[in-house]
């Protein structure tokens, strides 16, 4: 009974006093000594191991398409903030993973200082692993889980991601959180770890977390004193505005109807092991409406379904369409999720789900026109267009065996269509 009334008494006065429970100790004893780090390309074997079902050596079909186009360098040459964050928080969460046991901090950097963004650790099967990690970013199951938040408008409301982070926590279940600086994926994607909720009152929210680019065993601002100082957090206030402070002073920020992503990731996601998206097409209804696009020396200026009159983009295409009823809910445009900003002039990955006949319109910005790709069920078509300036196209049957392009505006240049057949084995 006594002790009852002392922790009573200790209880109220924590309260009372406003001590607040954020510590930048976590930071110091879950997280990495070296900075978020950076690679030019990763290999086949990377790839192989990343996912379920990739074959020995590069095959010909839609595996190899996707580690050319996106995985071989867009993944890496800008960051690996995903792996990082992800691998930390699978060894927090079972002890170690993929051979790595916590506290991660104990790895060196190849460097001496952990705030060389270049060089990682100095292990290169930890670094290999890192990147296995960070490639989870493309499973089937990762993206069955971006579509889901997008369906319900909620991968911009900073209370929406506040609510989840509280969710996951008390079930145990570690999280990431992407932040982007719009809907773009030529502005890439950040991935910090939340560890810490404080509600402020008023409707002022703050998670505060971990940022792999801020080391904290690096000394000064950029590090050590940016946890101490208590200065790192992502801001929510009323309404779901969200904002975050990137290391260089880039302020990240959104809010339900305009700006970047805010999207909390559970571990129970984002860390199994998993198969490639184009698993998709083998899961019945629900996969069959599945396609990707690729794009190179594309811009993306409007995607659209005309007979439900919903659009992807706003009427100048920098934005979502400010109207939900209006707006197409099952589209997720692949940011890679480095910390930096990828090249997206030669490629961009698209996943839309549904088989219902869309508009496409692109922009090619030189004389060298523009090249672009469907995947559907049982086929993959590619159009191909010399010369600059923008086409409207209609696609069709993406989901059978003969998808047909029509274009929707009048153009002289020279187009080529080609139609691949998906073959028993899963080629085209």
């Amino acid at each position: 009974m006594k002790n009852n009334v002392i922790n009573s008494l200790l209880l109220g006065l924590f309260l009372s006093t406003g001590v607040r429970a954020q510590d930048p100790l976590w930071v110091r004893d879950n997280t990495w000594y070296f900075d978020n780090f950076t690679q030019a390309e990763v290999g086949w074997d990377v790839f192989r191991e990343t996912f379920i079902g990739v074959a020995p050596a590069p095959s010909g079909d839609f595996d190899l398409l996707l580690f050319e186009t996106i995985y071989k360098q867009k993944l890496f040459e800008t960051g690996h903030c995903f792996g990082i964050d992800l691998l930390a928080m699978m060894m927090l969460k079972n002890g170690g993973h993929l051979g790595y046991c916590h506290p991660p901090y104990v790895y060196a950097a190849e460097s001496p200082s952990p705030a060389d963004g270049t060089v990682g650790p100095s292990d290169t099967i930890l670094r290999r692993a890192i990147q296995i990690m960070h490639g989870h970013q493309i499973t089937h199951r990762f993206l069955l889980f971006l579509l889901d938040v997008i369906a319900q408008n909620q991968q911009r409301n900073g209370n929406y991601a506040y609510q989840q982070y509280v969710y996951y926590t008390a079930k145990n279940d570690p999280c990431l959180i992407s932040v982007t600086k719009s809907v773009s994926p030529a502005d890439g994607a950040h991935v910090v770890v939340p560890f810490f909720a404080e509600d402020l009152g008023g409707g002022t929210k703050r998670l505060y977390v971990y940022d792999p680019n801020r080391s904290y065993y690096e000394a000064g601002a950029a590090g050590h004193d940016y946890y101490h100082n208590r200065q790192n957090f992502i801001e929510i206030t009323a309404g779901g505005n969200w904002t975050f402070t990137m290391d260089g002073g880039e302020v990240y920020t959104g809010n339900p109807g305009s700006g970047g992503n805010c999207v909390v990731i559970p571990v129970s996601v984002a860390g199994k092991k998993d198969r490639l998206p184009q698993s998709l097409f083998a899961e019945g209804a629900y996969a069959l409406n599945s396609i990707f696009i690729f794009g190179k020396n594309t811009r993306l200026r409007q995607l659209a379904l005309p007979e439900t009159n919903r659009q992807w983009l706003n009427a100048q295409g920098d934005d979502l369409e400010p109207d939900p009823d209006c707006r197409m809910t099952n589209v997720v445009p692949f940011i890679p999720q480095t910390g930096g900003r990828p090249d997206t002039t030669d490629n961009q990955l698209w996943f839309i789900q549904g088989n219902e006949p869309f508009e496409i319109t692109l922009e090619a910005g030189t004389e060298a026109g523009y090249r672009v790709g469907f995947m559907g069920t049982q086929a993959y078509l590619e159009i191909e267009s010399p010369g600059a300036g923008q086409d409207r196209l209609r696609i069709e049957g993406i989901g059978t065996a003969a998808p047909v392009c029509t274009w929707m505006n009048n153009t002289e240049r020279t187009r080529r269509v080609t139609v691949r057949a998906r073959r028993e084995n899963g080629a085209f």
